[in-house]
């Protein structure tokens, strides 16, 4: 049995990583096409950046550097709050600590930060981006105007050997603004959109790029039929094919493989994409009957290299849905409106006796032409453009 990796699928319509145009001036980025909807990707100098903007990691580092010579009762308190957990005092380590020591005491009684040391330094940092304050150390004289209480006094001697200004909020900083997709304003095409930035770029000559889906319409990738041709990756591999499925597909490739144009096997293809811009019907023929005479041709060669593999490579055996026994018809309908676009439909038959139906565009047709005077609205697969 022999199979293909499938070429054949509908077209999502997604653009990945389009290098936009960036406005410095506006704060604007304009999109190649017109996006189909809201779901859009933003990267500025190759960092993702979501609609609310991104933002840093709140960081605080102490500004004293171990050991520490922490006393009990005297210098053994930090007053801290957590997100917007109530304030709660933290014991501390008595001794002569180390950095490191002291790092890992308080990893355990604070597991939503992140603690490290920098430099024999202590650095907290939050476990997310945020803009909001992550964490700080709270001044024990705002609630204690006389400094009366004993732990008020041990939570500012901490503070001052480890080196923390009382009151201290670690937030995010902006790294990137938030921004949102608007109409162009500057455009008469209703359509045209805009990634509008709600504040500046660090960077005067950013790199931005997009990611979104646009209209079937103005798709590049499959040029408005809604369907692509490539290969699909399921888990760790190709999608592949075989059967009737790999019948069709391997005519397909003969069909509009144009003949002469491979470098060793000059017999390969037809010659349906040389009519795209040729003459039509001239006084010794008709465009049906050229275009069903290449058909016909290619058929003939195709079904030639398929016998040959049956009978001379026992090992890619042939199976019966793979084998093409027959052309059953050939109808070629042109546009009434364009006499250079054809739909070419082809019935070929099995072994095992299924008829496969093809249909295909021979030209440069406009896809809403195509829909409105071939009938292909409802089946896009039928769509391709030779």
């Amino acid at each position: 049995m022999s199979y293909d990796f499938a070429l054949q699928k509908l077209c999502s319509h997604e653009i990945r990583m389009e290098t936009g145009l960036y406005d410095g001036t506006r704060g604007t980025v304009s999109f190649r096409t017109p996006p189909s909807n809201q779901r859009v990707g933003v990267w500025i100098d190759g960092v993702n950046v979501p609609p609310m903007g991104l933002w840093s990691y709140a960081t605080l580092i102490f500004t004293n550097s171990g050991p520490y010579r922490i006393r009990r009762g005297e210098n053994d308190l930090i007053y801290m709050r957590v997100g917007n957990e109530p304030p709660s005092f933290i014991q501390l380590l008595t001794g002569n600590v180390r950095a490191s020591d002291l790092v890992k005491d308080l990893a355990l009684k604070i597991p939503s930060l992140v603690f490290s040391v920098q430099r024999e330094r202590v650095m907290i940092q939050s476990r997310i981006p945020t803009r909001d304050a992550a964490f700080s150390f709270m001044d024990p004289r705002w609630t204690d105007k006389t400094q009366s209480l004993p732990t008020t006094a041990r939570v500012l001697a901490a503070y001052s050997r480890l080196g923390i200004v009382p009151g201290r909020i670690a937030a995010g900083r902006q790294l990137f603004p938030s921004w949102t997709v608007e109409k162009d304003t500057l455009s008469s095409w209703d359509m045209d959109r805009v990634v509008q930035f709600h504040g500046k770029i660090s960077n005067q000559s950013p790199l931005v790029q997009v990611s979104y889906v646009t209209h079937p319409t103005y798709c590049r990738r499959c040029g408005g039929t809604k369907v692509e041709f490539d290969y699909n990756v399921m888990g760790s591999t190709y999608e592949s094919i075989d059967g009737v499925d790999l019948l069709a597909q391997e005519f397909d490739k003969f069909l509009f493989t144009r003949l002469g144009s491979h470098w060793k096997w000059t017999w390969l293809g037809s010659k349906l994409i040389d009519r795209i811009g040729g003459k039509g019907a001239t006084a010794f023929t008709t465009v049906n009957a050229m275009l069903s005479m290449d058909v016909n041709q290619a058929f003939i060669v195709y079904q030639n290299i398929k016998m040959q593999q049956s009978q001379n490579t026992p090992a890619q055996q042939v199976t019966d849905e793979e084998y093409p026994m027959s052309m059953r018809a050939v109808n070629v309908q042109t546009l009434p409106n364009d006499p250079t676009v054809a739909l070419v439909g082809i019935t070929l038959v099995c072994r095992s006796l299924k008829p496969i139906t093809l249909k295909r565009i021979v030209g440069n047709p406009n896809p809403y032409t195509i829909g409105a005077n071939l009938g292909l609205a409802t089946n896009p697969s039928f769509l391709l453009r030779g």
